[in-house]
């Protein structure tokens, strides 16, 4: 039975004669004393066991499992993926006539959904151009400078890489008096391309009676109002993706070339 501090005096004072009428040895306060300084060493032995049996279980069971993923996962530097590379040439008909372009120049990009601008010197008019994505299904768009207009735009799945080029037919007049700039639209996969060409009343099916279906949504992607909706819907989202761009040598180029 545990007692308070005030039922021992009472206690200890009922008691506090012996039966010769003689006070008991100790004296009442120093019980108390005692009983005080009891306690306390009472409670620091439970806090040191109760210590000791924390630090028995952690060497028993070892650490827990989030410790255990955070020792197994690679530093973040390791799962950042590499960009894709574009390839190295770019092969392109004229008529009957095929010739392959070498790689001039190169951008990489870690983010989708925003317009990317990519500014390059060209050296001839058959300057062409090859986006590449981390995710095969993701969509591109490409606007380009034509000759007698203001832009024109290839658009479609990333799949092995959406590319073009130019002829001195579509080369605008200025084309080599300078740097040239193309714009590149890249959207995730999942980007609501259909939603918002239907909303935007710009759906054509190819034939009719058709729905509005990826393929004919697809293929007015280019405009500037649907790709401005788009942009605005999807937002800036991680994403890696490349673009080449692939031009002829130029006469000082070849002159280095062996024979």
């Amino acid at each position: 039975m545990r007692h308070t501090e005030s039922n021992l005096r009472t206690l200890l004072d009922t008691y506090a004669h012996d039966a010769t009428g003689r006070e008991p040895v100790p004296h009442l306060d120093a019980i108390v004393r005692r009983g005080r300084r009891m306690r306390r060493v009472r409670r620091s032995l439970n806090v040191g066991v109760l210590a000791v049996a924390a630090v028995a279980a952690v060497m028993v069971t070892g650490p827990d499992r989030a410790d255990q993923a955070a020792v197994a996962a690679p530093p973040s530097s390791a799962r950042i993926q590499t960009p894709p590379e574009p390839p190295k040439t770019l092969t392109v008909a004229l008529g009957a006539e095929k010739f392959t372009l070498p790689l001039i120049h190169t951008q990489r990009f870690g983010t989708t959904g925003v317009r990317r601008s990519v500014t390059f010197t060209p050296t001839s008019v058959s300057t062409g151009y090859k986006v590449v994505c981390a995710d095969p299904r993701a969509w591109v768009v490409v606007r380009v400078p034509l000759r007698g207009s203001e832009a024109g735009g290839t658009s479609g799945r990333c799949g092995a890489g959406v590319g073009g080029h130019h002829d001195r037919l579509s080369a605008p007049a200025k084309w080599l008096k300078g740097r040239q700039t193309i714009q590149v639209w890249v959207f995730p996969a999942d980007a609501p391309v259909v939603k918002v060409v239907e909303e935007l009343g710009r759906c054509r099916p190819f034939r009719k009676g058709a729905t509005c279906d990826e393929q004919a949504a697809g293929g007015v992607l280019p405009h500037p109002d649907v790709l401005e909706r788009l942009s605005a819907e999807v937002g800036e989202q991680p994403g890696e993706w490349a673009i080449g761009i692939y031009d002829r040598p130029t006469a000082a180029d070849r002159g280095h070339q062996p024979s």
